[in-house]
């Protein structure tokens, strides 16, 4: 007998209904910690030059991570250059009490975050950005993947979503999100659109999307005549005014969806339970000395 598994849904204004992140990474994170008993992770969280977003994610990962019974610390470094970062990162390569390692972002315009991430031991990369890493992603070896398109397909699954054949709209090319995540939806046999800021008409391409992805940080950008009824809208952007934050989907065009998430406590949950999972596996690799 098949069972259909739990749907984390809330309700706003008594008709959107919204999936709940929080609740989808609060199953995660159980399931992390039983199997993380017995075993000492120590996880690194590096802040570059950190504004007031970088140390609220920072301390968010140092929450989750308490949570689940690993170790975690955040170094944060003021005026450092990028090859002075460089050997800091060599230094926590060799440190073999250091499972998993991460950047957070945003870094300052002057530091390469790509030339950075190979400089991470590929077995200590929880991110899943080493070229390595990335690679084998490519090429349908999912091992560590980047934690953001892992974690919107967590969600995906959650609401039981065949990819198969499904149109799938990605506003978002970047190495973190974009690219990965289209790769990753193509092993699932998804049609894959990749739009972004130089994209002619956005409109024309979400309209005919089953489910549009979007991560731009641009508040209401996705409006309500652009979505199909009843598409799926996994919102991934993040735009902070005053003491609110806001996502790219505009609510008007939230109640055409059969699916969405809210920003924030959607996508941002599960990409951080994402993390802690990667550091899991991270574990297991090293100590299987692969």
């Amino acid at each position: 007998m098949k069972v259909t598994p739990k749907l984390f849904l809330f309700a706003i204004d008594n008709f959107i209904m919204l999936i709940d992140g929080r609740k989808i990474a609060q199953e995660i994170e159980e399931k992390i910690k039983k199997e993380a008993e017995g075993k000492e992770i120590k996880i690194i969280t590096i802040v570059v030059d950190g504004n007031e977003e970088s140390w609220l994610f920072a301390r968010l990962k140092d929450k989750a991570c308490k949570r689940v019974g690993y170790e975690h610390e955040i170094l944060g470094f003021e005026g450092i250059e990028q090859k002075e970062l460089e050997k800091e990162i060599e230094k926590l390569n060799e440190n073999e009490e250091i499972i998993g390692i991460n950047i957070q972002l945003p870094l300052p315009k002057e530091f390469d975050h790509v030339e950075l991430v190979e400089k991470i031991d590929v077995r200590k990369d929880i991110e899943g950005m080493h070229p390595c890493n990335i690679g084998k992603t490519l090429l349908g070896k999912e091992e560590i993947v980047p934690c953001t398109p892992k974690a919107i397909l967590k969600i995906l699954d959650h609401i039981n979503v065949d990819l198969q054949g499904k149109d799938v709209v990605i506003v978002n090319h970047s190495n973190i999100i974009g690219k990965p995540l289209a790769v990753m939806l193509l092993k699932r046999n998804a049609s894959v659109a990749i739009c972004h800021e130089y994209t002619k008409n956005l409109a024309s391409y979400i309209k005919k999307a089953d489910i549009v992805i979007t991560a731009t940080g641009v508040k209401g950008l996705i409006k309500e005549d652009m979505v199909k009824e009843d598409a799926i809208l996994i919102d991934a952007g993040i735009k902070k005014e005053g003491n609110k934050v806001f996502g790219d989907v505009d609510k008007k065009a939230l109640e055409k969806a059969k699916f969405a998430t809210p920003v924030p406590g959607g996508v941002g949950p599960v990409t951080i339970a994402s993390m802690l999972e990667n550091c899991l596996i991270a574990y297991e690799k090293i100590h299987k000395g692969e």
